[in-house]
Formats: C-alpha cells, structure tokens, sequence
C-alpha cells in the first residue's frame, strides 16, 4: 500500500512538471506580429481609452513603427468635442473641437503606454509631469558647394516622442529664412504632408500627399528630393532604408 502511495505521488509530481514545462514551450511560442499589435491598439483606443471614450471621433492610425521583438509603438489622431483629457463627466469644460495625438505601446500583446499630446497617460488617467525631452537632429537641404548642389544638414531641436515622424516634419517645413540667405534651398514642394511613416526591420516607409509629386521633372530634381528624405530619416539607428511613397503609390512617382 505505502509503495502504492509513493508510485502515486510520483506520478502527480510527473504530470505537474510536464504540464508547467509544456506551459513554458507553449509560451514561448506565442510571437506577435505588427498586424496582431495594431488590432490590439485599435481596439484599446476604440474601447479602453479615457480620452478618446468620452467624447473623441475620428480616430485615424497615422503611424507605426517596431520598437524591438514583440514590443510596436502606435500613433493616433482623433478630435475630442471638448477641452481636457479623460473622463470629464463631472468637469466644466469647453466645448471646442480638439485634435489630439495618442502614441500607444503594445508589448507581448498587452498595451503597456498610451500617451496622448505627451502631456497625459491614458492608462494611469493623470497628466505626466515630465514633458518630452529635447532631441537635436538633422534634416537635410540643398546648398552650392564649389559650382555644384549637394545635400547638406542643418540642425533642428524636435520635442516629441515620436522624433522620426517630428524630424521629417521639420524637414517639409523648408530652410529658415536666415538659413535661405546662406544659401540653403529644398528640392521638396511647399504644401507637402505626411499621410504616414511606418518603420518595420529598418525599413521605413514614408507615404506623402500629392504635392509631393506635383512639377518635379529631371533627374537631378528628382535625386535631391529623394536624397533630403532618404538622409533625414537614415540618420537614426532604426532605419536602413527608406521606401518613399504618394497617396500609396511606389512605381509611377518621382519619375526625371
């Protein structure tokens, strides 16, 4: 009987470490992928976020980028029909038409961050008393070196969690007007705008409005206009190449 017990005791230790090593494998398996991430941010901000819940509309993903293995940063706009952040049940507010920015990390599949105008966190529900640091970062316009128009960097501070998107912001916002008297011009249309900036294994994949394309003939025209964007954005560590879009379209634009 006692041997009985003993061989009965073994076996139920047996099957509990089976099932929390199978338990183990069976997580480790589980990889998620940028479409998973963007479901689970989706769907957060649609159903989970204090903000936009109350009264937003509109929402639109603007931007997405892979952080590292499992980890992926959203960026969202919508409009709230209020002043403020949260929920503003028992507040006086303005009702005003707001537009506001919602930066949400996913990882391993549970929304980690939700920062809306760097200034409020959706998750804790209370405005972040530390506002995004200072970055100091290059774009890059054209100058005359010696009879000949090469690229050439200037500095810019950008103040914003999502620095690739800001940098080629200041970059379509042109030279300066003391910099234009240095001799600094850019080959990239006035009125140009970013549909979206997807960064993904290094890849970034810049979509831009219409005006982009609009007049840009020659090949040097073309070259520069594709070199400001490809060297202001291959400047940071995640990015290796850049594939430059209009309204989606790849093949048929910036053509000389």
């Amino acid at each position: 009987m006692r041997n009985l017990i003993i061989i009965a005791l073994i076996a139920i230790i047996a099957i509990v470490l089976a099932v929390m090593v199978f338990g183990e494998r069976e997580e480790e398996r589980v990889e998620y992928t940028m479409d998973d991430a963007r479901s689970i941010a989706e769907n957060w901000m649609e159903n989970h976020s204090p903000t936009y819940t109350f009264d937003g509309s509109g929402l639109e993903l603007v931007d997405e980028r892979e952080i590292d293995e499992s980890t992926f940063e959203f960026t969202f706009d919508f409009e709230s029909s209020a002043a403020g952040f949260g929920d503003r049940t028992d507040e006086m507010v303005a009702q005003v038409i707001t537009p506001h920015t919602t930066v949400v990390v996913v990882e391993e599949g549970e929304v980690v961050s939700a920062i809306t105008d760097g200034v409020y966190s959706e998750l804790d529900e209370e405005m972040i008393e530390d506002e995004p640091a200072e970055q100091t970062v290059s774009v890059y316009f054209m100058t005359v070196v010696d009879g000949e128009e090469q690229l050439a960097s200037v500095e810019r501070v950008v103040v914003d969690e999502n620095v690739e998107h800001a940098t080629l912001e200041a970059l379509l916002a042109g030279p300066t007007e003391e910099e234009e008297d240095m001799g600094y011009t850019t080959a990239i249309n006035e009125g140009v705008s970013i549909i979206s900036l997807t960064i993904e294994d290094g890849v970034a994949m810049a979509d831009f409005s219409s005006e982009l394309d609009e007049g840009v003939a020659g090949s040097a025209m073309v070259m520069a206009v594709r070199g400001q964007i490809e060297e202001t954005l291959t400047q940071f560590d995640n990015i290796d190449e850049v594939v430059i879009s209009v309204e989606g379209e790849t093949e048929e634009i910036l053509q000389p």
